[in-house]
């Protein structure tokens, strides 16, 4: 079964298939996005339908259809403890949306009645009135409160005068028709008022890329107009993420300089392919089982590397006396809906009995299941695998499986354009057109697992790409369009309890364009040189600066030795618990418990500050760059304006392999820069001194300092084992100092 990258939206997420038409209308108003919530580690939730739905740091991941589920919808909408995930048929079925509020937020208050009746139809490609399944969301372009409604066509939604945006979608892949995606960004209702939506003239869209061997991980298409002023973001988006197949039609009914379109996807090297062999050859399309744990730890199916030439021979249910005959067979099982749970059982019999894996090849899909599975275990879709099962059935039939780690390379595709729908939302991007990154994920002193997102601006619009799991440390190929306004960014989320979040800064590539990035090059450490961006679509001025009578602090505490890059973590636990703490004049101003984190009200008059940070990670497989403590001593008084404050931070630069680990016991040297606070006044350094140890900071050794132009370098030799840490302090000659500590830089081996 594929599983569906979702990103988190300020408006509707619809995915495969449209929602039906509901016996009863469903329209509630979503509430107004919370502000973002402290970051809560990854948690999966099973909603009353069975699908899974994976959230990571208070944002949906991932989507798990249940079985049989692969060709239903899901919409988001809301964020924070309002966040809903709903699947298509539970308007159907006449299911509560509130039971699908998987952030755990009350339900919203109920509505004043409203003054008019908005009512909304949708013609399809030939103009006559829509027949099949479709949704349509109404929203306000005037009150930030109003939030999202839900209608079907035809159905009369009371709303008060104003201005609207409606948007629709129809379709039925199942019943292998196209979709179609209309929108109205500028709906005036000051009285009764029909929108009509008109299929006619709506414009073929797809994606894809020249290389043969790349599959689609997800695609879709993305409408987005600006949201009401007070919202907290700055757009309501719509993203429709589709089958592999799909056909789709996409139209806007006006042009606006309020709407965005776009087209997106990401496309990859699957991770395990299968042909069936002889006369009669035809492909499957296959992936592995996931388990409810993996994002909690959980392995999902073991992998089936290389390349295998076995025979698949079917083995009913998995039960023992099914399993005739399958020693190093690939084992086709079909296990009943809601066996889902015996799935490791069932596993394990086919293991006992000789076979060399499992493929799930049932109507069903993938499974539900929790544990470890004792073979590599696919799960097959589509018409192909019901035909493989039928084969399998009468006689074992030959197939050749091809399986690998990781795919080399990653195409993350977005087109946008900004007022309308392009004439032809047609791409086949080809890689001599394309920016091609050669990226180097490192390790934090052990091979383990991370998350990566990649993300997308288009003028003042953030377009997420979702996430995967990437094994670190890795290399790949990336390859981002070059289209003129468009950024490219990626975020690497560390898995474990505090682990940091490193993101590097979006920037525009040039077709044809080649080069080289690291993510998570040790020594990790705070960073401020790195302008601030937008994140989730607002824009600090510096990260830490006064306004009037306001300190407001965002340290990136965990900053990688890439230019143009900026980390930070949250505290999840008690062994991550971090600190943020503001003295004047010797006296505490505020403090939070958040690393790096806090908002301080102080005097107008001019004073003595001190600006305590600390940060730690609290997972025992981040190795490198366990703690970092900070604290700066400043001068500073109210202006009436917004000032960026003038800090340091000193970045050290050793020579590490991917794993962030020096070389035990020998001499090396380390280059070592001090940098200011983008955006604020650079008083020259009067003094530098740096220490090292290689106890965890119990004991500390001075070491030598020797200017080098514009940097400093140390000498030191590295112990046999363990870890160094560095501590560095620094004076400038406007009096601000600086002395911070990291703890556990790197290991060595």
């Amino acid at each position: 079964m594929k599983s569906l990258p979702l990103t988190v939206l300020t408006a509707a997420l619809a995915v495969p298939t449209a929602l039906a038409a509901p016996t009863a209308p469903l329209a509630q108003a979503a509430p107004a996005p919370a502000a973002t919530p402290k970051a809560q580690g990854s948690r999966t939730v099973t909603l009353v339908t069975g699908d899974r739905v994976r959230v990571r740091d208070g944002a949906v991941a991932g989507i798990d259809p249940g079985p049989g589920r692969d060709r239903i919808a899901f919409q988001q909408f809301g964020a924070g403890r309002e966040l809903t995930v709903l699947p298509s048929d539970a308007a159907s079925r006449r299911l509560d949306p509130r039971l699908f509020r998987i952030g755990g937020g009350a339900a919203p208050a109920p509505r004043a009645a409203a003054d008019h009746g908005l009512k909304v139809e949708v013609l399809d490609r030939t103009g006559r009135p829509l027949t099949g399944p479709a949704t349509v969301a109404v929203v306000s372009r005037d009150d930030p409160g109003f939030g999202t409604w839900w209608i079907s066509p035809g159905e009369e939604l009371p709303v008060p005068p104003g201005r609207y945006a409606v948007h629709a979608l129809a379709g039925d892949h199942r019943a292998g028709g196209p979709f179609l995606e209309i929108m109205a960004p500028e709906v005036r209702v000051d009285g009764d008022t029909t929108v009509t939506l008109d299929g006619r003239g709506a414009r073929r869209v797809k994606l894809g890329v020249a290389r043969p061997t790349a599959r689609a991980k997800y695609w879709g298409t993305g409408m987005t107009v600006k949201a009401p002023p007070g919202s907290g973001y700055l757009h309501r988006q719509w993203t429709s993420f589709l089958p592999d197949d799909a056909e789709v039609y996409a139209k806007v009914t006006e042009p606006s300089p309020d709407f965005t379109f776009n087209v997106r996807g990401v496309f990859q090297e699957p991770l395990i392919r299968l042909d069936v062999e002889g006369d009669a050859s035809f492909p499957v399309d296959v992936s592995y089982a996931e388990n409810d744990d993996e994002d909690e730890g959980g392995k999902g199916s073991p992998r089936l590397l290389g390349t295998h030439g076995l025979k698949a021979v079917h083995g009913g249910a998995g039960e023992p006396d099914d399993l005739k005959d399958v020693a190093g067979a690939l084992v086709v099982l079909d296990l009943p809906d809601g066996a889902g749970a015996a799935l490791p059982e069932r596993v394990a019999n086919v293991a006992k009995a000789g076979g060399r894996a499992v493929l799930l090849g049932g109507a069903g899909g993938a499974p539900s299941y929790s544990g470890d599975l004792a073979l590599p275990t696919l799960v097959a879709r589509g018409e192909a695998a019901e035909r493989l099962r039928r084969l399998a059935e009468a006689a074992p039939v030959s197939v050749t499986t091809r399986g690998i780690e990781a795919s080399p390379y990653s195409y993350n595709l977005v087109h946008p354009t900004a007022g309308r729908v392009p004439d032809n939302p047609v791409y086949l991007d080809r890689d001599e057109d394309l920016a091609a990154g050669r990226i180097t994920y490192r390790g934090a002193g052990a091979a383990g697992t991370a998350w990566l997102s990649a993300g997308t601006r288009f003028g003042e619009l953030s377009i997420g790409q979702g996430e995967e799991p990437i094994r670190v440390p890795s290399v790949r190929t990336e390859y981002y369009p070059a289209q003129e306004g468009v950024l490219f960014g990626r975020t690497l989320f560390g898995s474990g309890d505090g682990t940091p979040l490193l993101v590097s800064r979006a920037r525009a590539h040039r077709p044809g364009e080649r080069f080289a990035e690291t993510m998570a090059k040790g020594v990790l450490g705070p960073g401020l040189a790195t302008p601030t961006q937008p994140v989730k679509e607002t824009h600090r001025p510096a990260w830490v600066f006064r306004r009037d009578d306001t300190i407001d602090v965002s340290v990136p505490t965990f900053t990688d030795d890439q230019p143009g890059h900026y980390g930070l973590n949250y505290a999840d636990s008690e062994k991550s618990a971090g600190a943020t703490r503001l003295y004047r004049d010797g006296a505490l101003v505020g403090e939070t418990s958040e690393p790096g984190t806090g908002v301080f009200k102080v005097p107008a008059a001019p004073g003595s500050y001190r600006l305590d940070v600390e940060a730690n990670v609290g997972t025992p497989e981040w190795q490198a760059t366990t703690g970092v403590r900070a604290s700066w001593t400043f001068a500073s008084a109210g202006n009436g304006g917004t000032t960026p404050l003038p800090l340091t931070a000193v970045r050290f630069s050793p020579s590490l392999n991917h794993l962030n680990q020096g070389p035990a016991g020998r001499e090396v040297s380390i280059p070592v820069r001090v940098e200011h606070q983008a955006g604020a006044a650079a008083a020259p350094v009067t003094s530098l001194a740096v220490k090292a140890s290689y106890d965890d900071g119990a004991h500390w050794r001075p070491l030598p300092v020797v200017r080098a132009g514009d940097h400093w370098v140390v000498r030191l030799r590295n112990p046999g084992q363990g870890a160094v840490s560095l501590r560095a302090l620094v004076r400038d000659a406007s009096g601000t100092t600086l002395d911070q500590t990291i703890r556990r830089a790197y290991t060595v081996g």
